[in-house]
């Protein structure tokens, strides 16, 4: 059986396909299967996007009703297979009725591919808050607007991704900032735990790309691989309408390099965090 399938067209529309992909089949309480999508430069090798999201999914599955995702740390442990599938099994380490914290090992045929802990609470209306001023953002694309995904191959299949201007801030290497707007290609009537999954998957695009474009004229083929993945939820959002998502690489060095991101709504209202630590180097001849 599905798991929580948010998509019913009997008829394949746009975004269906992304929805598809990442559901999860159950195999008993703790147990979950899913199908891979293959990464940009290498589609042989599983999107790290797409393994965030379905532990998020899998892990989400377990908590108690009412609970939404907090955060999550994953680790990459060993490069994925996108023609196998994937299992994702699940253990509560803790928690009550307002929280619980989980632990998600992926693996195929009994080798480890992710580990995630993700947390899980109930949100509600403190009364109080504080956030940075958001960046200048301008007006978010049309509504019909498919973006433009070129250069990022299948994965981004499903998603509006529209370019964005985006000023450096102070001190920032040449080129390393990007700005993005994006959304789900599919409506979603769904609780928060799949708009943040397919938060999760978005939140890995490009990430590479960005740490490397002050190096982009240096030459040699680039080899990179993502070593980890974190993600803080601090407001309820919808991952089907418009947000803008701006990436900074603050550092490279030693053949690591990090990249830090924000997702902000049409108000200005910033909704989700995430942070990445990658393995790149270039290999000449």
């Amino acid at each position: 059986m599905s798991c929580d399938d948010p998509c019913a067209h009997a008829d394949p529309g746009p975004g269906c396909d992304l929805i598809r992909q990442l559901r999860l089949t159950r195999i008993d309480a703790g147990r979950f299967t899913g199908r891979l999508r293959g990464g940009r430069s290498d589609p042989g090798r599983a999107f790290g996007g797409c393994l965030i999201a379905q532990a998020l999914l899998a892990a989400g599955a377990t908590v108690p009703d009412g609970q939404a995702p907090g955060s999550l740390h994953a680790y990459f442990v060993s490069p994925g297979d996108a023609s196998r599938p994937m299992r994702y099994t699940v253990g509560q380490l803790g928690g009550g009725r307002a929280s619980t914290l989980c632990q998600v090992t992926a693996d195929q045929e009994g080798v480890t591919r992710l580990v995630m802990l993700a947390s899980f609470r109930r949100f509600s209306d403190a009364g109080t808050d504080h956030q940075r001023t958001a960046p200048a953002q301008g007006p978010p694309p049309a509504a019909d607007d498919d973006g433009d995904a070129a250069g990022l191959g299948g994965i981004a299949d499903g998603l509006s991704l529209h370019a964005a201007a985006a000023a450096p801030e102070p001190g920032a290497a040449p080129g390393a900032y990007r700005a993005t707007w994006v959304r789900l290609r599919h409506e979603l009537d769904a609780g928060p735990l799949w708009h943040a999954a397919v938060l999760g998957y978005a939140s890995d695009i490009a990430m590479i790309r960005t740490i490397d474009q002050p190096h982009r004229d240096q030459p040699g083929r680039r080899l990179g691989a993502s070593v980890d993945h974190a993600m803080w939820f601090h407001r309820p959002f919808r991952a089907d309408e418009w947000l803008w998502y701006a990436q900074r690489s603050p550092v490279y060095a030693g053949g690591r390099g990090t990249c830090q991101g924000e997702f902000y709504d049409t108000a200005g209202r910033l909704v989700a965090s995430c942070a990445q630590e990658v393995s790149l180097r270039r290999v000449v001849g």
